[in-house]
């Protein structure tokens, strides 16, 4: 059963040689049109890439796993499926042993429901360790994508 709903992914790091760069867009091509064209210039004006259209379930499994294999930090959103499942996000960064989810709105921005807060003060979380957590989990952490400078 399929589930298509708009995903968004941002990813961004260090990419160590051209054959890198090709193993990008080659990946990200597998779920999103003009990756070439986004990767080249997401490089070009030292900033992050972002990629949106319809995925299955808002998955994007091969894409995630290069993206680690490489060391590259991606956050990934999805919108929610009115009865089926609802808006979310996940990321990974170096030095993270796991990707982390949190709840989302539409938009893709990291938020919490009253049931989760309340869990979190009855494990005597602090509203700065909330603060953190879900600053963490915002795409706008994602760092440039950039290319070794020994491999330019």
């Amino acid at each position: 059963m399929a589930e298509y709903v708009m995903t968004t992914v941002t990813i961004g790091g260090l990419l160590r040689g051209q054959g890198a760069v090709e193993a990008l867009i080659e990946a990200a091509g597998a779920y999103f049109e003009d990756a070439e064209i986004g990767v080249r210039d997401a490089l070009s004006r030292g900033s992050s890439i972002t990629f949106e259209a319809l995925q299955n379930f808002g998955n994007t499994p091969g894409l995630d796993a290069f993206c680690r294999a490489q060391g590259l930090t991606w956050h990934r959103s999805w919108v929610a499926q009115v009865g089926q499942f609802g808006a979310g996000l996940e990321y990974w960064r170096p030095g993270l042993e796991a990707p982390l989810e949190e709840a989302a709105d539409e938009g893709g921005a990291p938020m919490m429901t009253l049931a989760a807060l309340r869990r979190c003060h009855q494990a005597r979380q602090t509203l700065a360790n909330l603060i953190d957590r879900l600053g963490q989990a915002d795409a706008a952490t994602v760092p440039p994508l950039s290319l070794a400078a020994d491999c330019a």
